[in-house]
C-alpha cells in the first residue's frame, strides 16, 4: 500500500485499501451489487479462510463510514477530473452532453442527470446528480449542476449537446450568459411564434425540411439571438419522428450544427456501458443517499481507468470498415481498456503495482485516431 499513498494521500491505508478492493471486484464481476462482490474479496485479499459474510460486513462497514460518505466521494471527484485534464490536449473535444439515466430500486425512484466530456467519441461524466425522481429536471436543477461543475472544471467556451427534455427561456439565457455554447433539439412547434418573426414561416422551414433541405433561421428570444435548423430525421420521412429541429447560440453553418449534434450519442454508449455493458450499475442494492453517491462515483473512476487503457491499446483495435477519413473499430474503446485493466486483477499487490506505472505514463492520443469524423 506504500506504493499508492501519492495516488491516496489524504486517505487512511484501510480505507484505500478497501476503495481498491471494491474497484477490483467490479472489474470481476462486472456489477456493483455487493451481494456477489462478497464472493471475489477472499482471493483478492489473500485470505481465503475468512467466510464470505465477513467479507459483506467488511463491503457494507466501508459505505456506513461516515469519512466514506462525506469526503471520499469528493475526492474521488476531484482526482478523476485531474487525471482527465492531464491527457493529451491535442485530441480534446471541447463538447459536452447532458443526459439522464433512470431505473427502480424497490420503491426508490433514481435519476442520475449526467454532465460528460466527449472525448474522441467518448463521453467522460465529468459531475452528476441523482434527483430521486421521476420525470424531467428543471430549469433549477440543471442551473445548479452546471455551477458546481464549472468550479471544478474549465468549460467556458464549450458547446453543450441536449436532447429535447433540456430546454428553456431561462436555461439558454443561463448558458449564454456563462460563456458555454450549446445545440439543443426542440420539441415540435416550440418558440414557433418567436421563430415565425424571425422572416420565414415556421411551417415553411418544416417543410423545406420535409423535402430533405435544411431550413434554419435566426430569432430573439429575451434578448438573445439563436438560431433555428430543421432538418429531416435520417430514417426519414415515414419514420415515427420525421423532424429533427435544433436550437443554437452559435454562427456555424447550418449543415455544420446538425452533424454535431450527433456526438450527443455518444452519452448512450456511456449509459450502456454503466449498465448493461460493463458495471450493470442498476443492480446497486444500497439506498441511502450518500451511499448511491460514494458507488456510483467508484464506478466512474473505474470506466474512466478503463478508457484511458483503452485508448493507450486502441492500435490494437481491429477495424470494421475503412472510408474516406473515417475508422469504424470492431470494438469500443471502454471494452478494449476493461478487458486489459481486468486482466490485471490477480491480486490488490499486483493491481496496484500496474495502476501506478499506468497513472505515471502521459496518455497520449495518437493523431491517426480520426474516427471522430464530427469533431470540431
Amino acid at each position: 500500500m506504500d506504493k499508492a499513498k501519492d495516488f491516496g494521500q489524504d486517505l487512511s491505508p484501510a480505507l484505500l485499501k478497501n476503495l481498491i478492493a471494491i474497484g477490483c471486484a467490479m472489474l470481476v464481476k462486472e456489477t456493483v451489487n455487493l451481494n456477489k462482490l462478497k464472493n471475489h474479496m477472499s482471493h483478492l485479499l489473500g485470505n481465503p479462510q475468512t467466510q464470505t459474510d465477513s467479507h459483506y460486513r467488511r463491503l457494507t462497514r466501508f459505505f456506513d463510514n461516515p469519512l466514506a460518505q462525506r469526503k471520499l466521494w469528493k475526492w474521488l471527484l476531484v482526482w478523476i477530473l485531474g487525471y482527465i485534464k492531464r491527457w493529451d490536449g491535442r485530441s480534446m473535444s471541447l463538447y459536452l452532453t447532458l443526459d439522464a439515466t433512470c431505473w427502480q430500486l424497490g420503491k426508490q425512484p433514481i435519476q442520475l442527470l449526467v454532465l460528460s466530456l466527449v472525448y474522441r467519441q467518448v463521453s467522460l461524466p465529468l459531475f452528476w446528480v441523482d434527483l430521486a425522481k421521476k420525470g424531467h429536471s428543471s430549469q433549477q436543477q440543471r442551473k445548479r449542476l452546471l455551477q458546481q461543475a464549472m468550479k471544478l472544471y474549465p468549460l467556458k467556451g464549450f458547446c453543450l449537446l441536449g436532447d429535447r427534455e433540456y430546454e428553456g427561456k431561462a436555461w439558454f439565457a443561463f448558458l449564454t450568459e456563462n460563456g458555454l455554447n450549446f445545440i439543443i433539439r426542440l420539441p415540435k412547434d416550440a418558440y414557433k411564434a418567436a421563430i415565425s418573426r424571425g422572416g420565414k414561416a415556421y411551417s415553411g422551414l418544416l417543410k423545406r425540411a420535409l423535402r430533405g433541405r435544411c431550413g434554419s433561421q435566426w430569432f430573439e428570444l429575451d434578448g438573445h439571438r439563436y438560431q433555428f435548423v430543421a432538418r429531416a430525421h435520417q430514417d426519414g420521412a415515414q419514420s415515427a419522428d420525421p423532424l429533427v429541429l435544433l436550437v443554437s447560440n452559435l454562427k456555424w453553418p447550418k449543415q455544420v450544427i446538425v452533424e454535431r449534434y450527433r456526438i450527443r450519442w455518444t452519452t448512450e454508449c456511456l449509459f450502456k456501458h454503466l449498465k448493461s455493458n460493463g458495471f450493470h450499475i442498476e443492480e446497486l442494492g444500497v439506498q441511502h443517499y450518500a451511499k448511491i453517491r460514494l458507488l456510483v462515483v467508484i464506478v466512474v473512476v473505474v470506466y474512466v481507468l478503463c478508457v484511458a487503457e483503452g485508448f493507450r491499446q486502441f492500435h490494437r483495435i481491429r477495424p470494421k470498415k475503412r472510408e474516406l477519413g473515417k475508422f469504424e473499430p470492431r470494438e469500443s474503446v471502454f471494452r478494449k481498456g476493461y478487458s486489459a485493466v481486468s486482466n490485471q486483477v490477480s491480486t490488490i499487490e499486483h493491481f496496484i503495482d500496474w495502476l501506478m506505472k499506468q497513472l505515471a505514463k502521459p496518455l497520449k492520443i495518437p493523431i491517426r485516431i480520426f474516427f471522430f469524423s464530427v469533431q470540431h
